[in-house]
């Protein structure tokens, strides 16, 4: 079986950086074949992925590292998706978008459609060349990217966290694509915390250490994340709701709705989540719910008042599906200091509330660190502390587990179960894959047919 890339005992370590983010890996990608590797948030795996598409900044460098040479026009070594689609996404539209490559490899443009169709078909995005790419959820954007790669027909493709972008019939699609692709004669690295359907296809298991070390692993995949145990939910406070919403309707930019007169009541305490497929309008219920979003019809009200932004001031606390959306400090002390200052708070009981909060979310020892240089599973709990630091009375999280390994997902299921149960706090969260412990939710539920349906 023909190798395509090899590295030999390579280390790597950032500009500015002590110690090495990788150190004296070695491994080999033969043709056809899928590795998965794993590892805790923030070993560097994402580091490894930026090595081989040659995409690191100048750093301490050691080893050597073997890249594939491919032949012909229009073709690239190496295809990377990056674990946030929205950081990749050049153009306006899904055609332009998957033909960028092209139009940089100089293909005659008689020969794009073709290709760009095919690409589009082979990830299972039946949209026109013109669909506007802002129009598409987090997990059409992973796919739409895969094409992206796809067309240039890589030697090694690399996939970052495709399951925290990709529902349970994305990843099995996915699986296909990868199976087809090693048939094709091409290797697979796939950077995940929890493959799922796509451990079928995978040839060879590795792990990231902590400290830079590669490792092979056997057969098996680590477990899930297990939801902290708890009594039975206890009944919701029986008081003015915390979330009311009254025959909502919410039309797409298209015009084609969202929901039609969906209801949903939550209350004091109570935590429900919101399991439905990528681009059922998951996101678009919690933009509504903290008043970034005004729907066409129906109403909606927080703590018996409208939602809207500036009446729901410290009330509601967002954490969004990228976090770097909301991540804009030099520290990570001043990220989680920046809406406590807005509270008037002292300066020793500002510092001792930042402290807490990061203590309470594992990230202390981050806090002198730029959050913008820090994983994007580092990064999602740092925005998690940013909107727990208020004491919100209501808590929007969009797919917290996004890019977590699992032991960092059960401390923040961990977390939010204790802000539930000793705060009080309402919680509303998203995700595309079941809960292993639905017993753990008060109410779960899904998106059918443009409504809310309880499961």
């Amino acid at each position: 079986m023909a190798e395509i890339a090899r590295l030999e005992n390579f280390s790597y370590a950032w500009p500015g950086g002590g110690d090495w983010t990788l150190r004296e890996l070695f491994i080999e990608f033969p043709q056809g074949q899928c590795h998965w590797l794993a590892g805790v948030s923030g070993a560097g795996k994402t580091t490894l992925a930026l090595a081989l598409k040659e995409l690191l900044p100048p750093g301490r460098q050691a080893g050597r590292l073997l890249l594939p040479v491919v032949p012909g026009e229009a073709c690239s070594a190496v295809g990377l998706v990056l674990q946030n689609p929205e950081t990749q996404i050049l153009t306006d539209s899904v055609g332009a978008e998957v033909a960028f490559g092209l139009e940089n490899l100089c293909l005659p443009p008689a020969q794009m459609p073709e290709r760009v169709r095919a690409a589009l078909d082979a990830v299972g995005l039946d949209l026109p060349f013109d669909h506007p790419t802002v129009r598409l959820s987090m997990g059409q954007k992973y796919r739409l990217l895969i094409a992206a790669q796809l067309v240039l027909q890589p030697a090694l493709l690399i996939l970052d966290e495709p399951a925290g972008q990709l529902d349970d019939e994305g990843l099995e699609s996915l699986a296909q694509i990868i199976a087809g692709l090693k048939r094709q004669g091409l290797a697979v690295l796939l950077c995940e915390h929890r493959p799922g359907p796509l451990l079928t296809v995978v040839d060879r298991l590795w792990h990231l250490d902590a400290d830079g070390a590669l490792q092979p692993v056997g057969a098996g995949t680590p477990p899930a994340p297990h939801l902290p145990r708890s009594a039975a939910p206890s009944p919701p406070d029986p008081g003015v709701p915390v979330v009311a919403v009254e025959k909502l309707t919410v039309a797409a930019a298209d015009a084609t709705p969202a929901w039609q007169e969906a209801s949903l009541t939550l209350h004091r305490g109570e935590r429900a989540y919101l399991c439905a497929p990528n681009g059922t309008g998951k996101t678009t219920l919690l933009r509504c719910l903290a008043g970034l979003l005004r729907p066409s019809g129906g109403s909606i009200r927080i703590c018996g008042r409208p939602a809207a932004a500036d009446l729901q001031q410290g009330r509601i606390g967002y954490l969004f599906q990228n976090p770097r959306r909301q991540l804009f400090e030099t520290t990570v002390f001043a990220e989680v200091a920046f809406s406590l200052r807005r509270l008037g708070l002292r300066r020793e009981a500002l510092a001792e509330r930042v402290a807490s909060t990061l203590e309470l979310c594992r990230i202390g020892h981050l806090a002198e660190r730029s959050p913008h240089r820090l994983s994007y599973g580092q990064q999602h709990l740092i925005a998690l502390a940013t909107v727990l630091a208020r004491g919100p009375e209501l808590l929007l999280l969009d797919d917290p587990l996004a890019g977590l390994d699992p032991a960092a997902a059960q401390r923040v299921l961990a977390i939010l179960l204790q802000c539930s149960q000793e705060q009080g706090t309402t919680l509303l969260w998203s995700g595309h894959h079941p809960l292993e412990n639905p017993g753990w939710n008060h109410v779960t539920f899904g998106i059918a047919g443009g409504r809310f349906v309880q499961h």
